[in-house]
Order: structure tokens, then sequence, then C-alpha cells
């Protein structure tokens, strides 16, 4: 995104055991001739509370344009009760996942980051309560996150271990959440950095975006960074140089292609009505 340098920083892949039935005929698992003529392969999900025809219709349609932004070819989802069966041309492999979860993203003003193990960086100290200072220089990054208010300062690690270790962040209040973004997509840097996801925000969004970019580029390392966060783990922080007015963003870190492709399409659909859970399907 214009105006910030992108430490890069990774997410882990996303897995789950696939809870699967492969139709070999076609006319097992949809009517008509599908565009591809791989078999196709069923997920069944059931939602976690019940809903009514207009949420779970548009569950359905959630969860075909998210198996489509996913690459899934021909996908096809229909409605039996409160069951959603989801059936594709081809494999779902470890998409699974990525198809039920839209993962929280976050973006906090850094207060103070350092090492794992190490003191946060005299800069912020100032702008660090003390109880949360005390709570930085104990935390340890092999834990796993833990719930965050939006509206608390917080800590958090980055996502995986880097080369020269993790790092840990003290995080201000959320500025931008998931819902203010409209659309994300998948893209090479043209910079040859790697794979990045591009957001666009809200009108709303795009106001709170340029004034908290405006905020923190005046200033002092790290309080002028800007954290990415993703389920609670920090996938990106980086400096702020400049107000951005433009309504959008880019998230870096050591994505591969199916990785940002997956981030990109969660992140392009809304949340789902209900929570979905896989089905084992019958032997």
């Amino acid at each position: 995104m214009d105006g910030m340098r992108h430490p890069r920083r990774t997410t882990g892949g996303a897995t789950a055991a696939l809870l699967l039935a492969c139709a070999l005929g076609a006319a097992a698992c949809a009517s008509g001739a599908p565009a591809d003529t791989r078999p196709r392969t069923v997920a069944a999900f059931t939602t976690d509370q019940p809903l009514n025809a207009d949420a779970l219709g548009r569950a359905a349609e959630q969860l075909r344009r998210r198996a489509e932004l996913l690459g899934l070819a021909d996908p096809k989802v229909t409605t039996d009760g409160g069951v959603l069966s989801l059936s594709v041309a081809g494999p779902i492999g470890d998409r699974l996942t990525a198809l039920t979860h839209r993962p929280a993203l976050e973006f906090r003003p850094v207060l103070a980051a350092a090492a794992d193990g190490a003191t946060p960086a005299a800069p912020a100290a100032g702008l660090v309560p003390a109880p949360l200072q005390d709570r930085f220089a104990a935390l340890d990054c092999a834990a796993a996150p833990a719930a965050a208010d939006p509206g608390e300062q917080v800590l958090a690690c980055d996502s995986t271990p880097q080369p020269q270790g993790r790092s840990k962040f003290a995080l201000g209040p959320v500025a931008l959440r998931g819902p203010d973004i409209t659309d994300s997509s998948a893209a090479l840097d043209p910079n040859g950095s790697g794979w990045q996801v591009r957001l666009n925000f809200t009108p709303a969004g795009t106001t709170a975006f340029a004034d908290l970019t405006g905020r923190i580029a005046v200033l002092d390392s790290p309080a002028n960074q800007l954290a990415v966060v993703l389920d609670g783990a920090v996938v990106s922080h980086p400096a702020v140089q400049q107000a951005i007015t433009g309504g959008s963003a880019v998230i870096t870190g050591s994505f591969d292609a199916d990785e940002a492709k997956q981030l990109a399409a969660q992140l392009a659909t809304p949340a789902l009505p209900a929570d979905l859970h896989p089905v084992t399907p019958a032997p």
C-alpha cells in the first residue's frame, strides 16, 4: 500500500480433515452436464444454529461464491433441511477450512515491538500503560493467541517464527475490521516481493484508514507501524510514511499463491450467517 514499508510475515496454511463423498457419476452430484467432466466431490455441512429460509439461502450463496473464489471448479450448493451440500468438479483438497472460516481481520496501531523474550523498545514506552508493559515483558509467543476485545489495547505475536525468531507487539484498539472491506484479491507484487492480498474499503473504512495512517505517520518507530492482525496473530506491521486516503490497502507476508488466494476469497465474502460444520459422509 502506498506510504508503507512492509516487513514480511507469514500465515500458517489452513488445514482440516476433509469429510467428503466423491460421486463418480455426474448424475449423483448435479443435474445436467457439468462444466468440468472430472468426478465431482461433495462436502456436506450443518449449521450451528437453526436458520430460516432466507438466511439458509444466503449461506448457500456465500458458500458457493467462496468456493468459486477459492478456485474450485463448477461449484453448486443445495440445501436439504438444515444441511448445505457443496458439489465441485475435482478435489477440494486442503480448502475445507477456508470454505467455512472468515478470518478475524483487524488493523491496530503498534504501541511497542520487541523480539520474543525482550523488553519493549524505548520509543514506545510512554505509549503503553504500566500494566500492559509488565504483561508484554512476560509474553510467551509459544502460547496460542488470546481472545481480544476490539476496544482494548492487546498483546500479540507474529504469526509464525522467522529466521531471526518471533516478534511480540503491544497494540492499540482496533481501527478497522473485516466488515470495513468491500472486496479483496490476490496478486503478485509488481516489485517482485511475492504474493499479496489487496483490499478495498467501504466509505467509512476509507475515512478510518486515512485518519489512522495520518495520525501514526508522524510518530517515532515502532509507534508509526500499523499491525495487520489475522485471528489474533500479526501477519505484517508496515511503517506508515503518510496518510493513505485512496480507500485501499495491501497485506503482505510470505504468502504462497494458494495462501494469498484463500485469504482473499475469505475476506471478499461476508461472514456466514452461522458457523458451518462438516458432516461425516455415509460409508
